[in-house]
């Protein structure tokens, strides 16, 4: 006869281990800084103290907390995707920015996007589901777009 486990209150048999199936959270969103570089020469370099005084520090943590509750595809294949995938690093004729030494030169560069209104980005890349925060950027200088309907 079986053996009851005090721990689960199942029946299982002597020298054996019966085995629970477990229920795989979906692999949510995570960030990480360990590439962020504020040393770039464009016009205005910006860094956690200048988004602090700005007051964009707050609306970018809410922002993350909003995206650590989606997957990846959540937060990039929808109608409105809250990060665009660029792929590479934009061309020197799109960009104020220059590719830090620090990052592999093929990683899939993307942004996550409205932070404060339309205009700030944080530019970063992503490998699987972790987001790499690598530059903040409230003009959206990091790829410059022709601008619609003005």
């Amino acid at each position: 006869m079986g053996k009851r486990d005090r721990n689960t209150g199942f029946n299982r048999p002597e020298n054996t281990r019966a085995e629970r199936k477990v229920v795989s959270p979906k692999e949510l969103l995570t960030f990480s800084f360990k590439d962020l570089d504020n040393t770039q020469p464009i016009y205005d370099p910006q860094s956690i103290e200048s988004w602090n005084r700005d007051d964009l520090l707050k609306p970018f943590m809410e922002r993350l907390k909003e995206l650590s509750r989606l997957t990846r595809d959540e937060a990039t294949i929808q109608q409105q995707p809250q990060i665009k995938i660029y792929g590479g690093f934009p061309p020197p004729d799109k960009t104020e920015f220059s590719h830090p030494q620090h990052v592999n030169e093929n990683v899939e560069w993307a942004v996550i996007k409205k932070i404060k209104g339309q205009k700030g980005v944080v530019a970063g890349y992503l490998i699987e589901s972790t987001f790499y925060i690598v530059f903040f950027d409230k003009d959206h200088k990091f790829w410059i777009s022709e601008k619609k309907h003005t």
